[in-house]
C-alpha cells in the first residue's frame, strides 16, 4: 500500500489565533477538528546515540506558524524524512555518566561510528537531499554513457562533446563554500552553548534562592517558596517546549504543586514566567523576620534568574540571519549538484561517479543539517533533567542532627 503524498495547506493569517512562532512544521494526518495527529514515530523505532536507551518515549510535534503573508503548513502525511527528523530530536538530548565517558572514550569508536553510518539520525534525515544529488548523477553518467557509446543521433562519439562542466570553478569556490559551512556551524554551536549554560545557570540559581528560603524565611513560608522555585522550573520548560500535548500535564503539576486556584492563574497568565517569579517575589516581600539586605540579596539572584530566562528567550526567537543561512543552503545545492557534471572528465564513463557524488552529498549536506539541527536548542536539550535535577533538590527538609553525632574539636 502507497503512502498517501504530501499536501499543503495555505491560510489567510486573519482566520487564524495568535500563535508564537515555534515551528514551521506541522506532522501528522489531519483530523476531523483541523488539529491533527500530533504522534511520531515511538522511541523503539528511533536510534539512539552510541547504542545508548532513551528515556522519552513520543516526539513531541510543534503547531504551524502565522507568517506575516499567511500560514504555510506542510503536513507530512507519510513516516517521511521532516517526520522523522523531528522524532529523532528526542534522542539528542544527552546526558553523560562515568560509564558513557569510558565508551565515548573507546578505541572502538572507529569501528561503532562506520557501522552505525547508515542509522545515524542526521544520515537518515538526508534521503531527499542525497536521493536528488544520486539522480542528478546518474543523469551525468547515463547522458555521457549514451554519447560515447553512439546512442544519441547526430553526436560525434569521440568525446569532443560531453554534458560536463570544468573543474576549475569548483577549485575556486570550494574554500568559500568551506568557509561559509565552518562559520554557520560554529554560530550555531555557539547558540546550543550558550542555551545550555543558561539553564544550568537556572538550575544553579534556583537552588540557590531555594537554599536561602530555607535559611531566612519564617518557618510557615519555606514549603510555599519552595514549592513556587520548583513550579517556576516547569513553567520555564514549558514555556521554552511550547508543546501543546504538554499543557495538561503542566496543569497537572502545578496543580500537584500549589493547588488547583493556583494552578489555574498561573496557566491564565499571558507570560506564565513572570507570573511565576512575581510570585516568589512576593513570598519575600510578606516574610517579617529578614531585613532589607537579606531581600535585596533575593531580588539580585531573581533578577539573575530573569536575565538567565531572557537571554534563552532571545536565542528561541532570534535566529541566525536568514540571508545567511539561505544563501549557504543554495551555494551548496548547487555546488553539489552540478558536481557530478565536474566530474565527467576525471571519471570518464565509470559508473564510480554516482556513489562518489552521493558521498560528498552525505557530508556536505550532514555538515549543513548539523547546524539545522542545533541551531533552535531547546527541543534538544535535556531540560527534563533540569527540571528534575531542581524539583530534587528543592524538597524541603530541616536538616536536623542526630544525638549520636560526634562533637567537633
Amino acid at each position: 500500500m502507497l503512502d498517501p503524498p504530501i499536501s499543503l495547506e495555505y491560510t489567510h493569517p486573519s482566520s487564524l489565533p495568535e500563535l508564537r512562532p515555534v515551528a514551521l512544521l506541522r506532522l501528522g494526518a489531519s483530523s476531523a477538528e483541523g488539529q491533527g495527529d500530533r504522534t511520531a514515530a515511538p522511541a523503539e523505532a528511533l536510534p539512539g546515540s552510541c547504542g545508548r536507551p532513551v528515556r522519552r518515549a513520543a516526539a513531541r510535534v510543534l503547531p504551524g506558524v502565522p507568517l506575516s503573508t499567511g500560514t504555510m503548513r506542510v503536513r507530512l502525511d507519510s513516516n517521511g524524512s521532516d517526520n522523522y527528523k523531528e522524532a529523532s530530536r528526542l534522542y539528542r538530548r544527552t546526558i553523560f555518566t562515568s560509564d558513557d565517558w569510558l565508551t565515548f572514550r573507546s578505541t572502538e569508536r572507529l569501528f561503532s561510528n562506520l557501522s552505525t553510518m547508515f542509522t545515524s539520525g542526521i544520515i537518515r534525515g538526508l534521503w531527499v537531499e542525497v536521493g536528488v544529488v544520486t539522480l542528478t548523477a546518474l543523469l551525468a553518467y547515463f547522458t555521457n554513457a549514451a554519447i560515447l557509446n553512439g546512442l544519441i543521433p547526430d553526436v560525434p562519439r569521440d568525446g569532443t562533446f560531453m554534458l560536463a562542466l570544468p573543474t576549475l570553478p569548483f577549485q575556486l569556490s570550494s574554500p568559500a563554500l568551506a568557509l561559509l559551512l565552518v562559520f554557520r556551524t560554529n554560530t550555531v554551536y555557539a547558540r546550543w552553548n550558550e542555551a545550555r549554560c543558561n539553564w544550568m545557570r537556572i538550575e544553579h540559581l534556583c537552588s540557590n534562592i531555594a537554599r536561602q528560603g530555607m535559611s531566612y524565611l519564617e518557618k510557615e513560608y519555606r514549603e510555599e517558596h519552595a514549592r513556587r522555585v520548583v513550579a517556576l522550573s516547569h513553567v520555564l520548560k514549558d514555556h521554552f517546549r511550547h508543546d501543546p500535548d504538554e499543557e495538561q500535564k503542566l496543569k497537572s503539576k502545578l496543580t500537584q504543586l500549589l493547588g488547583r486556584k493556583e494552578s489555574e492563574r498561573i496557566m491564565s497568565s499571558s507570560v506564565r514566567p513572570v507570573q511565576a517569579l512575581a510570585d516568589i517575589t512576593r513570598i519575600v516581600r510578606r516574610s517579617q523576620e529578614i531585613d532589607g539586605s537579606t531581600k535585596a540579596r533575593f531580588d539580585l539572584h531573581l533578577d539573575e534568574l530573569t536575565s538567565a530566562w531572557v537571554a534563552c528567550d532571545r536565542l528561541q526567537k532570534m535566529p541566525v540571519p536568514l540571508v545567511y543561512t539561505r544563501h549557504t543552503g543554495r551555494f551548496l545545492a548547487l555546488w553539489i549538484l552540478l558536481l557530478p557534471f565536474a566530474l565527467v572528465k576525471e571519471l570518464g564513463d565509470s559508473f564510480l561517479m554516482v556513489p562518489v557524488c552521493s558521498l560528498v552529498g552525505v557530508f556536505f549536506f550532514g555538515i549543513e543539517e548539523l547546524g539545522v539541527q542545533i541551531e533552535e536548542p531547546f527541543s534538544i536539550l535535556p531540560l527534563e533533567d533540569y527540571v528534575d535535577c531542581i524539583e530534587r533538590n528543592e524538597k524541603p527538609s530541616d536538616p536536623v542532627v542526630g544525638e549520636d553525632a560526634e562533637p567537633w574539636n
